[in-house]
């Protein structure tokens, strides 16, 4: 019987997969995916394989760990997707408060992982997400009055941020990235956990409310351009591939492409 999964936020194509036991290249190929990049909130799946329940997770099962050390350009989002483990459980392992920021030479604990099994390529190595298409420029004024509004609070270029929320989500609250991110400035939930409990000190609504997640976007913006001596393409490819690969001198092509497309986008739309 075919199988079929509601979009729901928190949800990435690479949960998603390996929920159904089916690969990331089999649902993009299946539902005719032109940016998997971007899933939306609500939308419906075909999931390949037949069956009717999605496949038991082994999580509960693994009891033991195995350790990591960073190398240069690793981010935790992409050693937590290579073990097959979650950022919160590495994070909670080796007490690591700010998600953003990990140290090249370090050592990890990866709980939940036998020592003998070999971490798991990370499914997205296999799909080569299509170039970036320069996109029309979007129109909505309460997007745009949030934007002017934190930009001003935060000390951030709103034109900037402008170009970086059309890149990420075309100004849509409900467009959810295959890795996680949310809405219109597509925040990671890792990142909104730790601008939550690090930064702002409350709970905020990054899901549902475009109001809190622009507002935690520009934020994080900010604090960016702080760590990177306001440099705005460091900043703005920090937000992209996470501060330590920036940190480390590390600029893999596609963050170039994104960095050069968001300036691109800037001074055609919203020059200064």
């Amino acid at each position: 019987m075919a199988q079929s999964h509601t979009v729901e936020p928190g949800d990435s194509l690479s949960y998603i997969a390996n929920m159904y036991g089916a690969t990331v290249d089999e649902i993009v190929a299946l539902n005719g995916i032109a940016n998997p990049n971007l899933i939306i909130i609500g939308d419906k799946l075909n999931i390949p394989g037949g069956g009717d329940e999605p496949a038991e997770s082994t999580e509960t099962a693994q009891t033991t760990q195995v350790t990591y050390t960073i190398q240069d350009g690793d981010t935790l989002s992409h050693i937590a997707d290579n073990y097959g483990v979650s950022i919160e459980d590495i994070a909670a392992a080796n007490g690591i408060d700010d998600w953003g920021y990990i140290i090249s030479g370090h050592t990890l604990i990866i709980p939940g992982v036998a020592p003998s099994t070999p971490a798991p390529a990370p499914e997205f190595v296999s799909y080569t997400p299509p170039p970036l298409q320069f996109p029309d420029k979007p129109y909505d004024p309460d997007i745009e009055a949030m934007i002017d509004e934190f930009s001003y609070d935060y000390g951030v270029n709103p034109n900037t941020v402008k170009a970086l929320a059309t890149i990420e989500s075309g100004w849509c609250q409900c467009a959810l990235s295959w890795a996680g991110a949310q809405g219109v400035m597509q925040i990671m939930p890792g990142t909104a956990q730790w601008l939550e409990q690090n930064v702002f000190g409350y709970e905020l609504n990054e899901e549902w409310s475009a109001y809190d997640n622009v507002k935690m976007g520009v934020k994080y913006l900010s604090l960016l351009l702080d760590s990177t001596g306001g440099d705005e393409h460091l900043a703005v490819a920090s937000y992209y591939q996470g501060l330590a690969p920036t940190y480390a001198g590390v600029f893999y092509p596609d963050t170039q492409d994104y960095v050069q497309m968001i300036f691109r986008v800037r001074d055609t739309y919203w020059p200064s």
